[in-house]
């Protein structure tokens, strides 16, 4: 049975791929005349508009963001039947498998309902682009964000008005990092810090969110791990020396999230 694979692929331009491989595979159909051009152009968008509820609506992907799309299908009668219980995505962006794949499920169980519903103008910049267009549009983005960058400024704990009193060790994860909770006055969390062995001594680093604000830092203790590990107010005392720069506050959430969600 045929297999549409996209390969890796910029997200924005998913749908321009899906069409010219599955074109592409269906070359010699098309010209001995088991199919037509405008079908295999219609189970494309179908599948298109599919993806889009999936990739843009549920998970929430960005245009710069890495997918990988799979799924067989038949060519029966002069068209083509997709076999959608074998749709797999792979999402590059530390989304995890169990989250696609249930909102894979779900997309499916609706997609008489998804095909039936209004095209909208996201949904068209989506599926209409084409893989050189997003590219282009992807490199503007990145210049622009390159033209803003501005020198970092460096904040100590003691300027931002913000006391760490306690590190408490909370887990480790699958690869090996320990992660600290960063507590303040009243015990209440403000951040973590995640540790890594370092050739005898111990990469640090902490985001802290002390109110709307987010910060963070790197540095090196040294110190070996296990000493770390069972004298945790090493980290609180390396902290009021460090060097903290902003960094938004979703940036932060989502080191955090990330990290807890490593914890074995």
């Amino acid at each position: 049975m045929p297999l549409l694979s996209t390969g890796f692929v910029i997200a924005g331009a998913y749908a321009d791929k899906v069409r010219r491989v599955l074109f592409a595979q269906l070359r010699d159909r098309i010209k001995s005349g088991e199919i037509d051009n405008k079908t295999v152009a219609a189970r494309a968008g179908e599948l298109n508009r599919l993806l889009f509820e999936i990739l843009v609506n549920k998970l929430k992907i960005d245009k710069g963001d890495v997918v990988r799309i799979r799924i067989e299908y038949d060519v029966r009668n002069g068209d083509i039947v997709w076999k959608l219980d074998t749709l797999r995505i792979e999402a590059f962006r530390r989304i995890p498998d169990e989250e696609v794949e249930k909102i894979v499920k779900e997309s499916i169980s609706k997609y008489e309902e998804i095909l039936a519903s209004e095209v909208t103008e996201e949904e068209k910049a989506w599926t209409e682009a084409r893989e050189r267009e997003v590219e282009r549009e992807i490199q503007r983005r990145a210049e622009q964000a390159r033209a803003s960058v501005r020198e970092p400024q460096f904040y100590t704990l003691e300027q931002l008005g913000v006391a760490i009193e306690n590190a408490r060790i909370h887990g480790e994860t699958r690869t090996g990092e320990v992660i600290a909770l960063l507590k303040d006055k009243r015990g209440e969390n403000i951040g973590i810090a995640t540790l890594e062995y370092l050739d005898g001594s111990t990469r640090l680093t902490a985001i802290i969110i002390p109110d709307k604000r987010a910060y963070r830092t790197t540095l090196t203790m040294d110190h070996p791990l296990t000493d770390v590990k069972e004298n945790p107010h090493i980290i609180v005392e390396a902290l009021k020396k460090a060097k903290f720069t902003e960094i938004t506050r979703e940036e932060a959430e989502e080191f955090i999230k990330t990290k807890l969600e490593e914890l074995l």
